[in-house]
């Protein structure tokens, strides 16, 4: 081909994330040109910015468009037609005349033509194209759930007002799954076939980070989530598409590789939290009795401050704080794989080199587990978070971003208990009732965390039932009429820092669980130093007792592990 160039177009379509851009980076010096494909122009640009100075450009079908260099991006919604591309999901479920338009191209109802993707594909004809949308969630994650039971209740109510029926079952047709992903690969297969392109490669998902069914983060529904099963759903649909698409008589070469683990970073940093574009203000939680049979909605006074601590930037899974990514990338738990792992498989993949990992040629064993390198730099990551978070004002403990209210409850009753006992052993040692007390006190003398706390949306629970919580209050969902004692202790154990007599009982078993692993693991390394039995040591052998600090993200997997049963169901 020349110019020491192997590839004369290739196409990254999600080039804008942080798998889309590694993988850009890898792509880059073995093209003439390359088509980088984002979701909004902004997106783009900074994407584009490493590669040279921008220029904006327009072409006949596709409209605007910027470039550098060798790189061009173009953005838009890949699931709509060219018209709508650019138009928000708010603006469509607002408009109904774009609902419709949107509702006629997920179904099917409009020409393969009209659809973005198929635009992208026919007019830039690229030679190699290398999806890394996570299409999976971009399908599932529109809830669809939640709008049958809109349009369920609305039947129940026996109410005949037409216009407000229509409009709830417009959202419910919008939300559909398997119309969406099924138009999806029309417009994906008539684009690939009609542009010549040589090879597909998917970067796609397992819907759950590597976990089980047990998996124990969900965002606040039943465990497991119906969305986040039917994340998994479309994820795995979506790989049987591929393999049939793959047999078609006039197909390119179809690939799919998937991460089964946390994917992560791309910045460690100290400042304001942001969540959905906005910072997380911090509020002086509500105070009510419980006995009144009633949590109210009420807003909660603003004290003019924004949550401000160290976090690390996962791209579009968001910001994490140092318990919650010391929890989550734990062994056992998704653990973690880097973009750079996932960009050279997909360098190898595209380069003709087997890698095993190829879901279309081996759905049950290509899963792409956890990385040495990864693993590696988790530690220097959390060093690094440790570091920056010793002159920070608030602790880096959990935002709510990531979900669950468990996993941020959990955390923070776990930074408590750190904070007033130090060690495991002072933990054990101490008396439920005086466990209880103690962490009540330490909210009570530390109003600023009380306030951290509620202030984003997890309840705190006295050992007098007093609730403390904010209008942010993620369970139960506000206003609540009418509960039990029963419903109390539920939404305890699912989203509130609960201070009472029975969490400090439980938390003391915990502890004597905990300390009672890390012995046995101790004992075991002693009488057989060089095994590789034991995955997680955490000690040197030869110390006579090991370090029993209470660490909140480490704690929080051991639960998850053992009290949850939310174990890796494959440790590859």
């Amino acid at each position: 081909m020349g110019g020491g160039f192997k590839y004369r177009k290739i196409m990254i379509i999600g080039g804008t994330g942080l798998v889309g851009r590694a993988v850009l980076r890898k792509m880059y010096p073995l093209s003439r040109r390359v088509f980088v494909v984002g979701l909004t122009k902004e997106e783009v640009r900074n994407t584009l910015k490493e590669f040279g100075k921008i220029k904006s450009e327009r072409h006949d079908v596709l409209g605007e468009y910027i470039s550098a260099g060798r790189v061009w991006g173009f953005w838009g919604d890949i699931f709509l037609t060219v018209k709508l591309k650019d138009k928000s999901k708010a603006e469509i479920l607002e408009d109904e005349e774009l609902r419709l338009q949107a509702i006629e191209e997920n179904v099917g109802f409009k020409d393969v033509r009209e659809n973005y993707l198929y635009a992208l594909l026919v007019n830039l004809k690229p030679e190699i194209v290398i999806d890394t949308v996570n299409t999976a969630t971009a399908v599932a994650y529109k809830d669809q759930f939640s709008a049958v039971e809109d349009v369920y209740k609305f039947l129940k109510s026996g109410k005949k007002d037409f216009d407000d029926l229509r409009e709830r079952v417009e959202k419910l047709l919008l939300s559909l799954y398997t119309p969406t992903l099924i138009r999806h690969f029309f417009a994906l297969r008539e684009g690939l076939r009609r542009s010549g392109t040589k090879m597909y490669l998917k970067v796609g998902t397992t819907g759950t980070g590597g976990m089980g069914w047990d998996i124990p983060y969900t965002h606040g529904e039943e465990r497991p989530s119906r969305v986040l099963l039917s994340k998994t759903a479309m994820a795995g649909a979506s790989s049987l598409l591929y393999v049939i698409l793959s047999r078609a008589n006039d197909s390119p070469i179809i690939k799919e590789i998937k991460p089964a683990a946390a994917i992560g970073w791309k910045r460690i940093e100290k400042g304001i939290i942001y969540k959905k574009g906005k910072p997380i203000e911090i509020l002086e939680p509500l105070k009510i009795i419980l006995d009144e049979g009633e949590i109210p909605y009420k807003k909660a006074r603003r004290t003019g401050e924004y949550l401000s601590t160290t976090f690390i930037d996962t791209g579009e899974n968001g910001l994490f704080s140092l318990e919650e990514f010391r929890s989550i990338t734990n062994l056992e738990q998704m653990e973690m794989i880097t973009p750079e792992d996932i960009a050279e498989v997909v360098m190898l993949e595209v380069e003709g080199k087997g890698t095993g990992k190829d879901v279309v040629g081996a759905i049950e064993s290509a899963l792409l587990g956890p990385s040495y390198r990864a693993g590696y730099l988790r530690n220097d990551a959390i060093e690094y978070l440790e570091r920056l978070s010793k002159d920070v004002e608030y602790p880096s403990v959990a935002f709510e971003i990531l979900g669950p209210p468990r996993l941020s409850k959990l955390l923070f009753e776990a930074h408590i208990l750190y904070k007033v006992f130090g060690k495991y052993e002072n933990l054990i040692n101490s008396e439920n009732y005086e466990i209880s007390m103690k962490m009540w006190e330490y909210l009570k003398d530390n109003p600023k965390i009380l306030n951290y706390i509620t202030s984003i949306g997890i309840g705190v629970i006295s050992p007098n039932n007093e609730l403390f919580y904010t209008e942010n209050l993620k369970v139960p969902k506000l206003p609540v009429k009418g509960f039990s004692q029963r419903d109390i202790d539920k939404w305890a154990e699912e989203g509130w820092v609960d201070t009472r007599y029975d969490n400090a009982r439980l938390w003391r078993n915990r502890a004597i669980m905990y300390v009672e692993n890390i012995y046995m693991r101790h004992r075991e390394l002693l009488k057989d130093k060089s095994s590789s039995l034991y995955g997680r040591i955490g000690m040197n052998p030869a110390n006579l007792k090991p370090d029993t600090t209470i660490i909140p993200g480490d704690i929080v997997a051991f639960i998850f592990i053992n009290e949850d049963k939310g174990r890796r169901s494959r440790p590859y």
